[in-house]
């Protein structure tokens, strides 16, 4: 099973989608210690409902939080760049669970993982994604699409609206 490393933000915008548990049941799912206290201890202090959802699913067993080990590489890519303990742990566990992909739509973390050639998936592109591989239906797909509209860029929408038209 493809191993997947989500950030904050693209925990939350799937989580609000409504297509989290699809997700979590198709591919194998990690998050860092850092990411759940932004996501879920955060969240919770401020009664978001996302991060009661994300917390149960951990409890589960369905969505795991791993422990990083620091990596050189990434210690490189990072250096003289300002990001969250959220980026940089993603990052890092990435590299040590030889992941597939990064789940996030930071706009300066996707540069950073441009850069650096490293996997990453937006999460209206996983949308889609989940669509083709027939995991979810087209129907699905748009509803989850337009539950996380507000909270996406109006152009990675549109274009995920697009895709799903051909």
């Amino acid at each position: 099973m493809n191993k997947i490393v989500l950030d904050s933000d693209g925990l939350i915008k799937l989580t609000k989608s409504g297509c989290l548990m699809k997700i979590l049941n198709s591919f194998q799912c990690s998050i860092t210690e850092e990411v759940y206290d932004e996501t879920v201890i955060r969240g919770m202090e401020r009664a978001h409902d996302d991060a009661y959802e994300i917390n149960g699913l951990i409890k589960e067993g369905k969505l795991k939080v791993e422990n990083i080990k620091n990596n050189k590489l990434v210690e490189n890519m990072l250096e003289n760049r300002t990001f969250g303990v959220g980026e940089c742990s993603t990052l890092h566990l990435f590299h040590n669970l030889y992941a597939k992909v990064i789940v996030t739509d930071d706009r300066a973390f996707l540069n950073l993982l441009d850069r650096n050639n490293i996997s990453y998936i937006i999460p209206t592109d996983l949308i889609v994604r989940l669509n083709e591989l027939k995991v979810i239906t087209k129907d699905e797909s748009i509803n989850f699409l337009d539950a996380i509209k507000v909270y996406v860029s109006g152009q990675n929408y549109d274009a995920a609206r697009r895709n799903l038209e051909v």
